[in-house]
């Protein structure tokens, strides 16, 4: 701690503090893009002993390897960057974290105000690219004496506070002046005395607990035992601490059950656990259309399915949606009452009553019918989620990639199988960039091996994290990423804009492409491919077991995989 903090200016001053008090507060894990504007910032994080940096190039990639981490961290990972375009490339993994209800701390490093007014080089109003994305905003000041290290640290500290609150990113926007290196600069001796002071003050810091434990009223637990026809949605999840909590009260409450893929527990349950397929289904749509729940019970965040949100629509239900976020994720415009609290305090109350309800139809037979269709197929998209779920018999965390892939592992159910698996997904806004980085921040958190899932335009936009997973490997992670490669974006395919020949290479952009030699130019990473069902098993599961990250490109057809959609949509109960 010997060069920390650095004093050779009031830059340095600043940032030495602004570090240390964003330590105090747990915020420890640094994001690092290099600048020379945030130079004190860097300079500031690497000498001080409790940070833990890790640096990229790719600004893009490098805000989803921190999205990565909060998914699945207790403490708040922080991302900082230099002036002008560099935050703007932060905006994707933002917004993502944002609807997603993952809290960051963004720290801008700006010009001076005088240089952003008149137009000086590599400026822009950065207060403005994603204050819409960011619950709050702090727009300091340049470093000077008038702000006292007290009042600066008490700054911050409210700002970490709204993350933590609100679990959604915050924005610091650090305006500095040259020097920004190590030239000696003028401090008085009475701010510099008094700002040293403040580094051995644990201060006040702002802890924060967002959201009391619900506790239910009586009218609504007699409107729930006497309720005909329960449905229990579970959505999106905040997975970090509680996830265990959540399956334990799942596992007493004896109603039908659906749980959207974004929950983290789909694969926990099964048939015999009253658990509902998906209702992309059209006979699992048709027959709660016949047989319509009297109150729906909807936990969590918004869901994967379009067609739930469709029959919402067109259904004449009461919807109780239980939520720790005041935002309006009603794709179906069918709330009748919104509870604002700790979802999980909310189920163990639901536990208590001790409900005991049948689903309207045991799914077993049609479940079963719509597995030895997939089997039968060729290396599809459905036999490849099926199999990943059914044949891994081990820990391993699931990250699952966006467009048809995260719709083929919704749909899965099985019939008595439980799986012991973290499932994550980016779902706030359902881009399909930024997988891989993703990935590389879920290992920074743990050494549990990981499976990532994405397609081949996927890949094509994260090519860059590919620098990430080969220093990875030499650090003997164990990572596998699945690229599945049908030479073009399928789900269009799947939509009724697929009729429109004329123009669907537009959306579809295809292409020819194998990436074997892409990724062989990275000398750490593993590569294979396989064309079959029998190979694509045998190499996910030697993948698994070894040390290292492993890339299997598995090719599959995009005909056949039309053509199995289609046919599992005539599967009959």
């Amino acid at each position: 701690m010997d060069k920390f903090p650095i004093t050779q200016n009031i830059s340095r001053l600043w940032a030495s503090i602004i570090v240390d008090e964003l330590a105090k507060n747990g915020i420890v894990d640094f994001y690092t893009a290099p600048g020379m504007r945030n130079a004190p910032v860097l300079a500031a994080a690497h000498y001080n002993e409790d940070i833990k940096t890790y640096s990229f190039l790719d600004e893009r990639a490098l805000a989803y390897r921190a999205l990565g981490r909060s998914k699945v961290s207790e403490s708040i990972p922080l991302l900082t960057c230099t002036s002008g375009t560099a935050m703007a490339n932060f905006a994707p993994a933002v917004i993502e974290a944002n609807k997603s209800g993952l809290p960051l701390v963004i720290l801008s490093a700006d010009r001076p105000n005088e240089l952003v007014k008149t137009d000086s080089n590599q400026t822009i109003d950065q207060t403005r690219v994603i204050d819409s994305h960011t619950c709050y905003n702090l727009n300091l000041e340049a470093p000077n004496e008038a702000l006292s290290a007290t009042r600066l640290r008490t700054l911050i500290s409210t700002a970490i506070g709204r993350a933590k609150i609100n679990r959604r990113p915050v924005h610091i926007n650090f305006p500095l002046r040259e020097p920004l290196d190590n030239t000696k600069g003028y401090i008085s001796q009475e701010y510099l005395k008094a700002s040293l002071e403040s580094f051995h003050k644990n201060g006040a810091k702002v802890i924060s607990s967002a959201y009391q434990n619900y506790q239910m009223e009586f009218n609504l637990q007699e409107r729930l035992v006497k309720a005909k026809n329960l449905l229990l949605v579970i959505g999106k999840l905040d997975g970090k601490k509680d996830i265990d909590h959540y399956r334990e009260s799942l596992k007493s409450i004896r109603i039908p059950k659906y749980l959207d893929i974004t929950s983290g527990l789909k694969y926990e349950f099964c048939l015999e656990d009253y658990l509902t397929p998906n209702f992309d289904h059209p006979e699992v749509l048709s027959v709660y259309e016949q047989n319509p729940p009297e109150l729906i019970i909807h936990i969590g965040g918004r869901l994967v399915s379009k067609h739930y949100y469709n029959y919402l629509e067109k259904t004449d239900c009461e919807l109780l949606h239980v939520t720790n976020v005041d935002f309006d994720h009603d794709p179906g415009f069918s709330n009748t009452q919104k509870i604002i609290c700790d979802p999980l305090s909310f189920l163990k109350g639901l536990a208590k009553l001790e409900l005991e309800q049948a689903p309207p139809v045991m799914w077993h037979d049609f479940v079963e019918k719509k597995r030895a269709v997939i089997e039968e197929s060729g290396l599809t998209q459905p036999f490849i989620s099926k199999n990943i779920i059914e044949k891994i018999d081990l820990d391993y965390d699931l990250l699952i990639g966006n467009s048809t892939i995260v719709r083929s592992f919704d749909n899965f159910v099985s019939s008595n199988l439980r799986r012991h698996v973290k499932v994550f997904t980016n779902r706030g806004v359902s881009g399909i960039e930024g997988f891989m980085a993703t990935l590389m921040g879920l290992s920074d958190e743990n050494d549990r091996p990981k499976l990532c899932l994405i397609g081949d335009i996927s890949f094509k936009h994260d090519l860059n994290s590919l620098y990430m997973l080969n220093q990875a490997a030499r650090e003997k992670k164990n990572l596998t990423v699945i690229i599945i490669n049908n030479f073009q974006g399928d789900i269009f395919n799947l939509l009724p804009i697929a009729k429109e020949k004329d123009f669907l290479d537009l959306l579809t952009t295809p292409h020819d492409d194998r990436f074997d030699k892409v990724i062989g130019a990275f000398e750490e990473l593993e590569y294979s491919s396989c064309e079959t069902k029998e190979d694509f098993n045998k190499q996910v599961l030697n993948a698994l077991k070894n040390q290292g990250v492993n890339i299997i490109e598995a090719i599959t057809d995009n005909a056949s995989n039309l053509e199995l959609f289609k046919k599992l949509k005539t599967v009959k109960r």
